[in-house]
């Protein structure tokens, strides 16, 4: 028996000695937690000498952009694998692992071009795409029948459509992201785009343009009058994604912008508007420059170059999970997000489980992104804060974006 015994401790030393536990940051959106423990289970049953710590993270990626900052600028190795918004890279690069070696690896041919260029960084692939994202409309398709509306194609019809209805039905309007952090970036930018407006182009600081500056004016000030009017609840201001999810998702409006994910929750069994929700691309603004546009969103996953060279290696081991095809399938059915290899994009179950992924493609291939800069948080900052006092009341439009132009400036130059 002692024989035994000390064969078990040597066997389980020698275990251990081989076995790796690393960290990896999380959110919480919708079902995006719930299915990644899913995910890490099936890969440790598959990887027994790797143990997974996941570290939930604050659903707004303000706050969690912030908590990085604290992590890495410590120099501390956790978290191993950091989950990374998709407009970070290009700040967080000196602190992530070169993965430039590893492209193939990852077999990063079979991802969305884009994606992969979004990860790299001076000619450096800093991070793996995870999922993408793009924002899309949400409307109640019971309720436009009921009132003979069809799908709105511009903001104005939105506007009328959205009144009349939620005056008729007791309920909101045009539920959206309006609190003070990057969802309210990623609305604004919707907005000033499809009314033709820039705030950044090629580097360059255009709010104040005279290309653009009525244009960006006129986008704000119709912002300003969804909740003036009402039709946007004024607790818009603060709202992220999950709290217009849920008004819209137990039947409190009659249009939603949001991500993808929200599409199964909204459709779950035991949702109040299953089977009542459609979805289409976010309306134009007002001729002549008026156009349809989705802001570019999506997480990748990169690695703390702090970390061991063990530690290092389970955390590329999982990237490739978690990327793999099977995995990016399994999230799409699971969680709604929108796969970034363009084979789990097209397979039969990813379509099954959201099948206005076919309907919207073009949405998802021509997203537009939010401006790219190794400062892009102080810029997205301040576009929150001038907008956000516009909402609140605090600041007109107009002298909004003269006071956003004023710090961009002296920001970028």
């Amino acid at each position: 028996m002692k024989k035994v015994f000390a064969l078990l401790v040597i066997l389980v030393l020698a275990f251990s000695a081989f076995s790796v536990t690393i960290t990896m940051t999380a959110g919480a959106v919708g079902t995006e937690l719930e299915t990644l423990y899913k995910q890490i289970d099936m890969f440790m049953q598959e990887n027994p000498d790797i143990t997974v710590q996941v570290m939930p993270m604050p659903n707004s990626s303000t706050d969690r952009h912030d908590l990085y900052v604290t992590y890495l600028a410590s120099g501390v190795p956790d978290p191993d694998v950091l989950m990374l918004d998709v407009i970070w890279p290009a700040e967080f690069a000196p602190f992530l692992v070169d993965l430039t070696d590893d492209y193939n690896y990852f077999e990063l041919d079979e991802f969305f071009p884009g994606t992969v260029d979004s990860n790299t960084v001076d000619g450096r692939l800093v991070s793996v795409p995870w999922f993408t994202d793009a924002g899309i409309l949400y409307y109640r398709k019971d309720l436009l029948q009921k009132y003979g509306y069809d799908v709105p194609k511009t903001w104005d019809e939105l506007f009328n459509i959205a009144k009349d209805i939620s005056a008729k039905e007791g309920i909101n309007g045009f539920v959206w992201q309006g609190a003070r952090y990057e969802g309210l970036t990623c609305d604004v930018m919707e907005f000033v785009h499809s009314f033709g407006g820039e705030i950044i182009e090629s580097g360059d600081v255009v709010v104040d343009d005279p290309r653009y500056f009525d244009k960006n004016v006129a986008a704000i000030a119709f912002m300003k009058k969804l909740v003036d009017d009402g039709v946007t609840p004024k607790g818009v201001t603060t709202y992220m994604e999950e709290e217009a999810r849920r008004v819209f998702q137990n039947g409190d409006a009659v249009f939603m912008r949001n991500w993808p994910y929200a599409w199964s929750l909204a459709n779950a069994p035991d949702s109040p508007v299953a089977g009542k929700v459609g979805i289409t691309v976010l309306p134009k603004g007002p001729e002549p420059d008026g156009r349809n546009s989705a802001t570019l969103g999506g997480w990748n996953l990169g690695i703390n170059r702090n970390s061991s060279k063990a530690e290092i290696e389970a955390a590329k081991k999982l990237i490739k999970f978690l990327t793999s095809h099977e995995q990016q399938v399994f999230k799409a059915v699971h969680a709604g997000q929108t796969p970034t290899r363009i084979s789990a994009y097209n397979d039969p179950r990813t379509l099954e489980a959201n099948d206005f992924y076919a309907e919207i493609l073009d949405v998802f291939l021509s997203a537009e992104p939010r401006p790219i800069s190794p400062i892009y948080n102080e810029i997205s900052y301040e576009i929150q804060v001038a907008v956000h006092s516009v909402l609140t009341g605090q600041a007109q439009p107009k002298a909004a974006v003269e006071s956003l132009a004023k710090n961009l400036k002296s920001l970028v130059y």
